[in-house]
């Protein structure tokens, strides 16, 4: 097994994935180091976006909403003037029992309202191992947006995870295809458990109980902006 840290990675950020790893890390300790994570990679996603008035539409699964992506949120709504929000509720599964021909498809979202065209879209993902969620989700977010630039997020991707999802698309979306990530793991079980990873299955070690629990969860985030946006109608 071999672990390949990004440039983005300092002493700090290492100790976070090191929490993430360790399958003896309670879900509340899980939760913080994620949010904490989420921190981190919204400023180095600041660091990338050319100015405050940039538009930025931000997309993740049901489960990471109020840790990950809430922390990268945090980070971006503190600077960014635009910035809009998609939460996507996948049901993942394999017809033919093969990990890489996963298939992901949408049972619930939330979007919010955007320009058609905006600068920068982010997506956002606890681990990439197949892609198939990420995939199904930009797949469904192109339809109505036209984004300058893509950021594809996750603090742990398999390593081959880069190629395999660029091959998914045309010259025209797989151009603006950029990668931020913290580790690049090369080992993966028989089961599709990326080792270390992010130390299991990101459902069970969030707390929630498998993918139906954490699909019948509605995020405390989605909560407060659907609110938000109903009292602004």
């Amino acid at each position: 097994m071999t672990r390949v840290y990004s440039n983005l990675v300092n002493e700090n950020i290492k100790a976070l994935l090191n929490t993430i790893a360790d399958k003896s890390s309670t879900p509340a300790l899980y939760r913080e180091a994620m949010t904490k994570i989420g921190m981190n990679f919204g400023d180095a996603l600041l660091a990338e976006i050319d100015h405050d008035h940039s538009s930025v539409y931000i997309a993740c699964t049901v489960e990471d909403a109020d840790f990950l992506a809430r922390g990268i949120l945090n980070r971006l709504e503190n600077r960014l003037q635009t910035v809009a929000f998609a939460c996507f509720s996948n049901q993942r599964f394999s017809p033919f029992e093969v990990e890489d021909l996963k298939v992901a498809p949408i049972i619930k979202k939330y979007q919010e309202p955007t320009a058609s065209q905006i600068n920068y879209l982010i997506i956002v993902k606890s681990i990439i191992s197949g892609a198939c969620v990420v995939r199904t989700n930009l797949v469904d977010i192109i339809q109505k947006i036209e984004p300058e630039r893509i950021y594809i997020v996750a603090p742990v991707m398999y390593y081959n995870a880069q190629e395999k999802l660029k091959s998914e698309f045309e010259a025209n979306i797989y151009d603006k295809l950029q990668f931020f990530y913290f580790a690049q793991d090369d080992e993966r079980t028989a089961q599709g458990e990326v080792i270390p990873g992010i130390g299991g299955m990101v459902y069970d070690r969030l707390g929630f109980q498998g993918q139906e629990g954490k699909n019948s969860y509605i995020p405390e985030i989605v909560k407060s902006r659907r609110s938000q946006l109903i009292k602004h109608q």
